[in-house]
This record gives C-alpha cells, structure tokens and sequence, in this order.
C-alpha cells in the first residue's frame, strides 16, 4: 500500500507534530529524522522535501509554538469579558495546550534551545510579547476596579508566567505524572485571591 500523498502544508504540520512527540518522550537529543519520518509514516527522503535538516525542523517546531500561543492570547482578549476572566482563560488554555504536547516544556527548558541564539531570540520576543498582553489585561482589571489599584500590573505579569513555567517544568519532571491542570488551578486561585479587589473575590 503506498504512502498518502498530502499537502505540503499538512505534511510539514505531521513532521512538527511528530517532533514534538519525540521531544516529549525522548528529549531533544532523541530527536532524528529517521525517528519522525517513521512517526509520520513517511521515508526519510520525504521529510527531506520538506525540510533542510533536523535544525529547520526544530525551527518550524519553535515557531509553531509561538503560533499557538499567539493564537490563544488573541482569541482570548478580543473576547468581550471581565479582565480577570482573561486571565483566567489564558491560564487553563495555555495549560491545557501543554498537557496536549508533552514535548513543549522539554523543548522550552532544553540547553540544547537556549545555546541556539536564533531560537532562544524567538522565544524572548514570544515572552515579552505575552509579557506586555498581561500587563495591559491587568491594567484594564485595575481601571475597572476589578484588580487592586496598588498592583504592580507589570511585576504580576511576570509572576502570571512564571506560574506556568513553573507547573510545566514540575510536571516534566515528575515524567508526567502530577496534575498539570490541578497544580496550575491551586497556583490560579491563590494568584487571583493577591490581585483581586477587596468585594469583587468569586
């Protein structure tokens, strides 16, 4: 039987996707293209049409990261809610997508990504984008009262971030094990409950 001819487009999602499975099971060091070629079910002088090398697929994996997130982030602050009900979203949703891609903390907190100056850079400019989107939903939580007027919008920003990074590299160090969604939960209330105006908990 012969292999399903598909889009350029769908075949270089399949090749990420296939990465990023690998990753989260072997690291990036178990990363080959012999590795996602037989993931996808495709030759290895396939995955070759599509990509350079194993580096461009790395690329493509780390940009399709940041699609998602972007993604997430817009979707969910052109919604017309309360401030704190975008957080709260972001939150779970950003979880979420991780608990669906076990290779995303095993790529993010990687040395092998961090001495890669093209990919680290994308991911800083990923994060101060994230950064300067929470901040401004906070700003907006302040305004209207929902958020404490003397909340420093920019440091819990960062603290909103680190709450993820933090859930994501516990879970990937238990092997998967712990309650990504139940951990990052207990971090969002007690994060919610410092930041909330006095009247306005839930």
């Amino acid at each position: 039987m012969g292999i399903k001819k598909e889009s350029t487009e769908v075949r270089k999602e399949q090749i990420v996707r296939a990465a990023l499975g690998i990753i989260g099971k072997d690291g990036i060091q178990g990363l080959t293209t012999s590795g996602i070629a037989k993931a996808v079910g495709i030759s290895e002088a396939n995955i070759y049409r599509h990509f350079k090398n194993k580096d461009a697929i790395l690329t493509a994996t780390v940009e399709d990261l940041e699609d998602t997130i972007s993604n997430i982030l817009k979707a969910v602050t052109t919604r017309d809610i309360p401030p704190l009900d975008k957080l709260a979203h972001i939150f779970k949703l950003h979880l979420s997508h991780i608990q669906e891609n076990k290779g995303v903390p095993r790529l993010v907190f990687s040395s092998e990504l961090h001495f890669r100056h093209d990919l680290r850079d994308k991911l800083s400019s990923l994060i101060d984008r994230y950064l300067k989107m929470l901040t401004g939903i906070l700003d907006e939580g302040v305004e209207d009262g929902s958020v404490k007027s003397a909340t420093d919008t920019a440091a819990m920003a960062g603290l909103f971030v680190g709450m993820i990074q933090l859930s994501a590299l516990r879970w990937s160090l238990s092997d998967f094990k712990t309650s990504l969604l139940g951990d990052g939960e207990k971090l969002w209330k007690g994060y919610r409950k410092c930041i909330e105006a006095k009247g306005r908990q839930t």
